[in-house]
């Protein structure tokens, strides 16, 4: 069974707001937190695929981390993104999310170049965590690794996740599977029993509760939080209805890209036209995408974050 110290529950996966020069937005940023949190999230992460967190440098995403927490925002609340290509990135990334008090880190692989061995993907994951235990005056942050396929090529396996959580007990506490792929999430709840297992993926969350799932980090939470948190929290005599109006809900956005697609959809429900700010190499989506996937959204049933 996962520890006392889990992490489990609703995780938005949270969007990274941009002013007129594409910098990050930190009022917005912070307003849009607090709504997540207000709403009864568990948490907060930062900076990651949904957050725009590779268009970001490391020095903007430790400046915004700052700001935020001197905003308010509660840093045993957020788990920030941190992986990169290179160690010596992830491994400062990491030290500085754990001198703000961060609850852990997201740790993608290395996703250049392709084609890595097994015992290469170790290695990186295991120097960071070197890096991080050689450093004084700080505790070594809870590491979530975080597998995505779709846009890494990498695909790390549970056994490799096993012998990184056995040999770094305590470190290496969970992961998130946005594979989309149900039996590797599924191979991922049976290997890892002592871990905190998400899906990325929405339409999977109640049939990884079934296996004693954490729970979600999720980038559609970012509007409709509300439900995702019900049907985690659900007696299993809701769980049914509420995972149909979940599927309901991610089909609208079927066809669309998603970033600019959820921030314009965001856009229409906050009246706020700043959220279709995306940073290159994303384009803004097209006129009208919003108001279509916001209706299509309100249409499933699902519950929304507070505009």
């Amino acid at each position: 069974m996962p520890a006392a110290s889990s992490l489990r529950g609703v995780w938005p996966a949270a969007l990274t707001p941009f002013d007129e020069r594409l910098a990050v937005d930190v009022p917005r940023l912070v307003r849009h937190c607090r709504a997540l949190l207000d709403a009864g999230c568990r948490g907060i992460s930062l900076f990651g695929t949904t957050g725009e967190g590779t268009a970001l440098s490391a020095d903007e995403r430790m400046a915004a981390l700052e700001a935020v927490i001197a905003a308010g925002l509660p840093a045993d609340r957020l788990i920030p993104a941190v992986g990169c290509c290179d160690v010596p990135t992830t491994a400062a990334l990491s030290v500085h999310a754990a001198r703000q008090g961060a609850a852990g880190v997201l740790a993608l692989p290395p996703f250049y170049p392709k084609e890595l061995p097994e015992e290469g993907l170790y290695r990186h994951f295991s120097s960071v965590i070197a890096w991080l235990g050689a450093t004084p005056d700080i505790h070594v942050p809870r590491l979530c690794l975080y597998n995505f396929p779709f846009h890494t090529g990498v695909t790390l396996s549970p056994a490799l996740v096993r012998r990184l959580a056995d040999a770094f007990p305590g470190v290496v506490v969970a992961i998130k599977d946005s594979s989309a792929n149900w039996a590797l999430s599924s191979s991922y709840l049976d290997a890892l029993p002592d871990l905190d297992v998400f899906v990325g993926d929405e339409n999977s969350i109640l049939q990884a509760l079934g296996k004693n799932g954490a729970g979600t980090i999720s980038g559609m939470a970012n509007i409709m939080a509300p439900t995702l948190i019900s049907l985690v929290e659900a007696p299993r005599a809701k769980g049914a209805e509420l995972d149909a109006v979940v599927h309901k809900a991610v089909q609208a956005m079927d066809g669309h890209s998603f970033i600019p697609t959820i921030k314009a959809a965001i856009a229409t429900h906050t009246g706020d036209p700043a959220w279709l700010r995306v940073r290159p190499p994303l384009e803004s989506a097209p006129d009208g995408v919003g108001a279509a996937v916001l209706g299509a959204i309100r249409a499933s049933g699902a519950a929304l974050v507070a505009g």
